[in-house]
């Protein structure tokens, strides 16, 4: 499996329910108004997937004579802005506040820097910490502090997230959080249910 989505695999009407699922920011939530108007807009097109639909978007001469009272300049725009974080980057192995130094810096002497260099080179083993965290940080909006604490609650992998309760997992980080204060703020089920439709789709289209 390859640390990224495939986003030539990812038909646009599933991204597009992933879409409204999504706890987006305030800025971006205007990509739920008309969103299926809009998409079929782009079905007409004859877009399929995600990269296809990237690649229209971030040519601005083609957007320029797209739009229409229905499909704005901002909208694509935006729309283009959310879907470059379906391209998860790899996190410096050096961010994980609990793994050691040491094995870090070794490991960087063998060219191995980031989460995508380990993810891709390590042996698989059930107990390898440093890898359940490679492994989890490609889901989108998952970094370093996320990764720990889904590990904390007996996550160790993206499948094993993929297979999740919303709920429970709420519960789950949360009750870590009680203990350990890892961040501020307030989670809500609808970011748990993000995170596993999202690592159902790496599963899915990380290939």
């Amino acid at each position: 499996m390859s640390y990224g989505i495939n986003l030539a695999s990812l038909d646009i009407d599933e991204y597009k329910q992933l879409l409204k699922k999504q706890n987006l920011l305030p800025s971006r939530r205007l990509l739920w108004d008309g969103i299926d108007e809009k998409f079929a807009l782009f079905t007409k097109m004859g877009i399929k997937n995600v990269k296809q639909l990237l690649k229209l978007l971030s040519d601005k001469k083609a957007t320029e004579k797209l739009v229409t009272s229905a499909l704005t300049s901002d909208y694509m725009t935006i729309l283009k802005r959310e879907l470059g974080t379906l391209i998860q980057k790899p996190i410096p192995l050096s961010d994980f506040p609990d793994v050691e130094k040491a094995l870090v810096d070794n490991l960087m002497t063998k060219g191995i820097k980031t989460t995508k260099d380990y993810y891709e080179t390590a042996n698989h083993v059930s107990d390898d910490y440093l890898y359940a965290l490679s492994d989890l940080v490609r889901i989108n909006g998952v970094g370093p502090l996320a990764a720990t604490i889904f590990v904390e609650c007996g996550y160790s992998s993206v499948s094993s997230i993929a297979r999740a309760d919303a709920h429970l997992l709420l519960m789950q980080v949360n009750s870590i959080n009680d203990k350990k204060h890892y961040y501020k703020g307030n989670l809500g089920e609808k970011d748990m249910r993000f995170c596993i439709d999202y690592a159902q789709l790496l599963e899915k289209y990380a290939n």
